[in-house]
């Protein structure tokens, strides 16, 4: 088994070069279970950046804001538009530096992202991995049907599996929405 294919977190311990970085089993279940906001930026070209104006543009559209603990995650429409064509794994947006670390200014807990990585697969310096990994932030990855959720607030429960040592592990995301 794969801790990190299908859909899947990634442990603090993969992001960080920091000594002492949690893996899978040390984190806190609260991270996994938080209020969420997902936000519509199908329009972002593949292999190109989401950037800090598609995030501010995507919050207002939808009339949302970000609070401190909230996981955000982003509507790319890859997984609806290519999955499971060989495109998916090649084909879909990524957050640049500088709105990774905005994202991380607004405290955010987790970004989460409807293709294989939150990052350009075209740059190889992994500039949200990167950002991530300072800032303690989880990744959650090849995430589906966001389109349901796009443009709400909802909690978003996606629990790992309790790997010894992992640098991630596959999760069954769910969002609880309020009727």
């Amino acid at each position: 088994m794969s801790d990190h294919g299908a859909t899947h977190v990634d442990s603090i311990y993969h992001i960080s070069t920091k000594l002492g970085a949690k893996t899978i089993d040390e984190l806190p279940l609260e991270l996994f279970y938080t209020e969420a906001v997902c936000l519509d930026v199908s329009h972002v070209c593949p292999k190109t950046y989401i950037r800090k104006k598609d995030l501010e543009d995507a919050l207002e559209k939808a009339g949302l804001t970000i609070k401190r603990g909230d996981a955000v995650l982003l509507y790319t429409a890859t997984y609806n538009r290519l999955y499971p064509k060989f495109e998916y794994l090649t084909d879909y947006p990524g957050l640049d530096k500088e709105a990774t670390y905005w994202l991380a200014g607004q405290g955010v807990v987790n970004i989460g992202i409807d293709a294989p990585s939150i990052d350009n697969p075209a740059d190889r310096t992994y500039p949200a991995h990167t950002v991530c990994g300072e800032r303690d932030i989880l990744n959650t990855e090849n995430l589906a049907n966001l389109d349901k959720v796009a443009g709400k607030r909802f909690i978003f429960v996606c629990f790992p599996l309790k790997i010894r040592k992992g640098t991630g592990s596959p999760v069954r995301a769910v969002a609880l929405l309020e009727e």
